[in-house]
């Protein structure tokens, strides 16, 4: 502490050196918070379960040789059995969309049939009694759909009457108790569903979509022209199982497949370029540290340099090594923290305007702390080499001219 107003009169008599370090340590600060939370929230965003047991499935779209919708309704059954006797594959099930797909549907909910009663949109899927065992839900409550509960329709206009709800849906409208909600009427689109289960999670088309959590399933097997196939193989039989469903539909003339991934692949293309972005802001961290370190180091060398007789005339007044690198360390702590200081200001200031205009959420007080931390480790250890430097000058230098 005997450092301290020396250390503070230097720094004021020389202020443009170290205020220009005091403004790249700031802005260095304020860009590290807010990347280093924006990977998190990404990185969370990559790793975000869906509720299915991704490592066994795989999805595909396929065309059905029939413009009658019996005759349509009754090709697809055929079809779904025949994929169910295939050795590698467990379960089969057609649905409207598929978690992480980007693509399906969504229902206007409420726990009445009014306008008012209508406060939240829902992911909408539609599903047969296959439809939980495939996608490996896990029901918690109530009962799942059997097969003769199940609809059949080309055009969503059976007349469903049940539906699966997924937790986070029974948490929206019964935050004390979700297990309430099993029985009761929801409205979707206006429309009476009683509440038969609940899965343990179940995630919409849409990640990072406000009802993300949201979902019900319906037993309805939706079937189009171009009917959407979710395939749970067998344990270790992912590859066999893809290569068996292509050779056994192919067999059908005029047959064709589409869009045919595992779960893995799907994953990866929805969330290519928040993969992309991470890397960068990694990379962009890396450049801001080390662009920091190289400008602490040479902004404490030149110091250094220029006071070597002033360092040597204290040496011969009898401070010791240790005083002179404890000085030139203390010296570099104070300009960091001020730097720190101004940094947290610039951090929150710029945090509110994402929050602001990206609906993110304020960065928490843990990351500023761990980020001041790391900037003052790194700080410390940019002047080790220069603070060793000036420990050595010689007090002979203080009898010399320069």
């Amino acid at each position: 502490m005997n450092d301290l107003k020396p250390i503070l009169t230097t720094l004021w008599r020389a202020k443009s050196a170290p205020l220009l370090l005091i403004l790249q340590i700031a802005v260095t600060f304020t860009i590290l918070v807010n990347a280093v939370y924006l990977i998190i929230q990404k990185e969370a965003l990559l790793i975000e379960p869906s509720g299915l047991d991704e490592d066994v499935i795989f999805t595909f779209q396929t065309n059905v040789q029939s413009s009658e919708p019996e005759e349509m309704i009754a090709l697809v059954k055929q079809d779904l059995r025949d994929i169910r006797s295939l050795s590698s594959v467990e379960n089969v099930t057609v649905m409207n969309a598929f978690p992480l797909s980007d693509w399906g549907s969504y229902a206007l909910t409420g726990l009445g049939p009014t306008d008012e009663d209508m406060n939240i949109y829902t992911g909408y899927y539609t599903g047969d009694e296959h439809a939980i065992d495939t996608m490996g839900l896990e029901l918690i409550a109530g009962e799942a759909p059997t097969e003769g509960e199940v609809q059949d329709s080309i055009d969503f206009s059976a007349n469903v009457t049940q539906a699966i709800v997924s937790k986070g849906f029974a948490e929206r409208f019964y935050p004390d108790g979700w297990r309430a909600i099993l029985g009761t009427t929801v409205y979707l689109n206006y429309e009476p569903y009683i509440v038969k289960g609940v899965v343990k999670e179940l995630k919409s088309v849409w990640p990072g979509w406000y009802s993300h959590a949201n979902t019900v399933l319906v037993p309805l097997r939706h079937i189009s022209n171009n009917y959407k196939v979710l395939v749970r193989a067998r344990a270790g039989d992912l590859e066999q199982a893809k290569l068996q469903v292509v050779e056994q539909l192919m067999k059908t003339p005029g047959r064709h497949l589409d869009k045919l991934m595992d779960y893995q692949q799907m994953r990866e293309d929805k969330f290519k370029s928040e993969t992309a972005a991470i890397k960068t802001l990694y990379w962009v961290i890396v450049g801001l540290v080390l662009l920091t370190l190289l400008g602490i180091f040479g902004q404490a060398r030149f110091t250094i340099v220029k006071r070597r007789k002033q360092i040597g005339t204290r040496r011969a007044l009898g401070a010791s090594r240790g005083d002179i690198l404890r000085y030139c360390m203390a010296e570099n702590a104070i300009v960091t923290f001020i730097g720190i200081v101004l940094g947290v200001i610039c951090a929150l200031l710029a945090n509110v305007q994402l929050v602001n205009h990206f609906d993110m959420a304020p960065v928490p007080v843990i990351y500023l702390l761990q980020v001041a931390g790391v900037i003052l480790i790194v700080g410390q250890l940019a002047v080790c080499q220069p603070a060793w430097m000036a420990a050595r000058v010689s007090p002979a230098l203080a009898t010399r001219s320069v």
